[in-house]
C-alpha cells in the first residue's frame, strides 16, 4: 500500500520494513564501518566455532598432542588475516583513498614513477647485484666443494678453471649491466667507472693527429713483421732447394719491396687528403703535384 500511495521508500511504519541503499554501487563510510563491524563479529564466531571443535576433538581424541591444535589454531587464524587483507585493500579502492592504503597489512604501494629509474631504484638495484653475486659465489663453492668431494681423481686445475670462468661471466653481467645504468641516468659516455669502457669516437669521420700518427705506427709494425716473414720464407726457400741461385731470392726480395713501398706510397696520399694538407704532399714517395694553373700556359 506504501507503494500505491506514492509514499515509497518512507515506510517506516511498515513491519520489518528495510530501506532500499540510497547510494547503490557506492559505499560509505558508515556502511564501511558497520561492514568492518561485521567483519570483527564475524571472525569472532568463527574463533569460537574453532576452539569449540578444537576442544571437541580434544576430548573425543585424547592420544592427539597438542601441536596439531596449534597448528589448525594458526591455520585458521591466517585465513582470517589473509581474507581481511584481501577485504581492507579492495575497501580502500572503494571509498577512493588508492594507493594511501598504508593500514592494510602487507600493502605494496604501486611504482610511482612507472618506466623510470630513479637514483633510489638505482641503489636498490645495484644491492640486489651484490646480494646476488655473493649467492651466487656460495653456490658455485658449494659445487665446486662436491665436486672435489666426490671425485677425488680430479686435480684442483679443473676447479680453478671453472672458478675462473664463473667469474670472468659475474664481471662480464656486470659490466653490461654498468653501462647500460649509465646510459639510463644520462650520463653517458662519462662512463670511466665501468670496467673495459670504451668511450666513442669523439670526431667520427674525421681523422685527427693523433689517430694518424698512430696509424702511421701500425703501419711501420705491419712492415716489419712483413719483412721478418718474407726473410723467413727466403731462408726456407734457399735451405729446402739449394740449387736455386741467390739472384732468385734477390729478385723476390725486391718484388714485396716494391709491393710495401707501393702500398705506403698509396696510403700516404690518402692520408695527406684526409687531414687537409693536399696538395702539399712532397714527403710522400714518387708524389706529382697537380698542375696549379689548370688550362693557362705560363711562361
Amino acid at each position: 500500500m506504501c507503494k500505491e500511495v506514492g509514499a515509497y521508500p518512507k515506510c517506516a511504519q511498515c513491519p520489518d520494513f528495510v530501506a532500499p541503499d540510497s547510494t547503490p554501487g557506492v559505499m560509505t563510510w558508515d556502511e564501511l564501518l558497520e561492514h568492518m563491524d561485521n567483519l570483527v563479529s564475524w571472525g569472532q564466531d568463527e574463533l569460537k566455532v574453532w576452539h569449540k571443535t578444537a576442544s571437541a576433538l580434544q576430548t573425543s581424541k585424547a592420544e592427539q598432542g597438542e601441536a596439531a591444535c596449534t597448528s589448525e589454531d594458526l591455520k585458521r587464524r591466517a585465513q582470517l588475516q589473509n581474507k581481511l587483507a584481501g577485504i581492507c585493500e579492495d575497501m580502500c579502492k572503494e571509498v577512493g583513498a588508492y594507493p594511501k592504503c598504508a593500514q592494510c597489512p602487507d600493502f605494496v604501494e604501486p611504482d610511482k614513477t612507472p618506466g623510470v629509474m630513479t637514483w633510489d631504484e638505482l641503489l636498490e638495484h645495484m644491492d640486489n647485484l651484490v646480494s646476488w653475486g655473493q649467492d651466487e659465489l656460495k653456490v658455485w663453492r658449494k659445487t665446486a666443494s662436491a665436486l672435489q668431494t666426490g671425485k677425488q681423481e680430479q686435480s684442483e686445475t679443473a676447479c680453478s678453471a671453472e672458478d675462473f670462468s664463473h667469474r670472468a661471466q659475474f664481471q662480464n653481467k656486470l659490466a653490461g649491466i654498468c653501462e647500460d645504468m649509465c646510459k639510463e641516468v644520462g650520463a653517458y659516455p662519462k662512463c670511466a667507472q665501468c670496467p673495459d669502457f670504451v668511450e666513442p669516437d669523439k670526431t667520427p669521420g674525421v681523422m685527427t693527429w693523433d689517430e694518424l700518427l698512430e696509424d702511421m705506427d701500425n703501419l711501420v709494425s705491419w712492415g716489419q713483421d712483413e719483412l721478418k716473414a718474407w726473410h723467413k720464407t727466403a731462408s726456407a726457400l734457399q735451405t729446402g732447394k739449394q740449387e736455386q741461385s741467390e739472384t732468385a731470392c734477390s729478385t723476390e726480395d725486391i718484388a714485396h719491396r716494391a709491393q710495401l713501398q707501393n702500398k705506403l706510397a698509396g696510403i700516404c696520399e690518402d692520408m695527406c687528403k684526409e687531414v687537409g694538407a693536399y696538395p702539399k704532399c712532397a714527403q710522400c714517395p714518387d708524389f706529382v703535384a697537380p698542375d696549379s694553373t689548370p688550362g693557362v700556359m705560363t711562361w
